[in-house]
């Protein structure tokens, strides 16, 4: 090898020694900066856990103090108070301010109290301004940093060099919806079912978009489907027909108009739906029946109900379910008991009948018809829509189908027995007025 070769092979060498030196060093420093770090974090947390210690020392003393000054007589305890203050007096009135400024020190740095108990101390008055907040000097901010946790008792804050326990995390996450929630779009007219039974629409605000939301479209498969419900048949997707909504509004205007005339003269308006262990469906029909002032049936519908009525309520004429006595009278147009007794056993059937399931209360139906009854209900495609008075084209299986309409139809009755009570009252009303003019 030449001269040049074995100089240029000796500085490569040399330079190859000073980076791996350079590196070691590096490591050897970023080793040593974290091992200082951990010993950092691990004497903060020593600091802090004597620290604890410390005031669970002092809460014990105290604790045991007051137990001991409970135990003084208060002769004692009048005594020494006015030992005290005594000495108070006899201070300059600048040590006295001193000492109550020391005073005020130690509470705020030691009792770690939440600021909205910190409001009502009498020593916090000049921390509050004259809107009666408090204000937040740079003391109150590291009060309210420092008292964070005062909320969460039970809460174990995790050291620097720790990830965030679960705890921490989920109380990030509520800070985070705190300041957050608010932002962004609003939502408005949401569809919630619930409300369809307890706060119904009125027939004037439901849209298409109401009956889509609620499931009133969805028919049967088309083995099932009756011929003699094409003309609500929209089309099929999926196996399943649609049942055109722009019938089903034409249909539901019409019955509530239906409904609220009957309710207007004062008619018998009886709910149908049976179902087995349905309590959603119960408590619709029963909302309905108590807003427009009828009748609901949600169990059985036992045949002979209206046929045969002295043979099905020979056992239920005398006594209703809760054991009390039961009597028909008289009520006036104001829904008013007259006080007047109907003594015959003559039947009194319903007005109109609502039924939200027909499919399966077929007996109900037929009784209807011979006893001229007008019904309305909810017509699936699978249901023969000649059998009802005002078919309403519909899902009948959907409990939101089934609470939207019923809650409608309920609306319009609630709406028709205000009128009537309304032009009763102004009858009452004119009567007196006349009464009074005649004597």
């Amino acid at each position: 090898m030449s001269v040049v070769g074995r100089g240029m092979a000796r500085r490569l060498c040399q330079q190859v020694r000073a980076a791996s030196t350079a590196a070691e060093g590096a490591t050897a420093a970023t080793a040593e900066s974290r091992e200082k770090a951990v010993a950092d974090a691990l004497a903060r947390e020593e600091q802090a856990a004597e620290e604890r210690k410390r005031m669970r020392e002092l809460k014990q003393h105290t604790l045991e103090e007051i137990n001991k000054l409970n135990k003084v007589p208060s002769v004692l305890i009048n005594q020494r108070l006015a030992k005290l203050q005594a000495e108070l007096d006899n201070l300059p009135q600048n040590k006295v301010k001193q000492l109550d400024e020391e005073l005020e020190e130690f509470l705020m740095n030691n009792m770690n109290l939440p600021i909205k108990k910190i409001v009502n101390r009498p020593w916090a008055k000049n921390l509050i301004d004259s809107q009666g907040k408090l204000k937040f000097d740079d003391h109150s901010t590291k009060l309210a940093s420092t008292t964070s946790f005062n909320e969460f008792p039970n809460l174990q804050p995790t050291p620097d060099y720790k990830g965030y326990s679960e705890q921490e995390l989920y109380l990030r996450q509520l800070q985070h919806q705190r300041q957050t929630a608010a932002l962004g779009s609003k939502l408005k007219n949401v569809y919630k079912p619930r409300n369809d039974a307890v706060k119904p629409q009125s027939i004037g605000d439901i849209t298409v978009s109401s009956l889509l939301a609620a499931g009133c479209h969805l028919g049967h498969a088309p083995s099932s489907w009756r011929p003699t419900t094409h003309r609500f048949i929209y089309g099929e997707y999926k196996g399943v027909h649609i049942i055109d909504l722009n019938e089903t509004m034409v249909a539901l205007k019409r019955a509530a108009n239906v409904v609220k005339g009957v309710a207007k003269k004062g008619g018998i308006i009886l709910y149908v739906g049976t179902g087995k262990l349905n309590f959603h469906q119960h408590r619709v029909l029963e909302e309905a029946a108590t807003r427009s002032g009828g009748y609901y049936i949600a169990k059985r519908w036992i045949p002979g109900t209206i046929t045969n009525f002295l043979e099905v309520t020979k056992h239920t004429a005398t006594a209703s379910i809760d054991g009390s006595s039961t009597s028909r009278v008289e009520v006036d147009m104001a829904d008013n008991a007259s006080g007047k007794a109907i003594t015959d056993n003559s039947l009194l059937k319903p007005d109109l009948v609502v039924l939200i399931n027909p499919v399966e209360n077929r007996n109900c139906i037929d009784e209807c018809t011979k006893a001229r009854v007008p019904t309305i209900g909810l017509c699936d495609t699978d249901m023969e829509p000649s059998l009802l008075t005002y078919p309403i084209p519909a899902n009948d299986d959907s409990v939101r189908s089934q609470a939207l309409i019923t809650g409608v139809l309920s609306k319009a009755a609630e709406e028709g027995r205000a009128e009537r009570h309304a032009l009763f009252n102004d009858y009452k009303k004119a009567q007196e007025e006349r009464g009074q003019a005649s004597m």
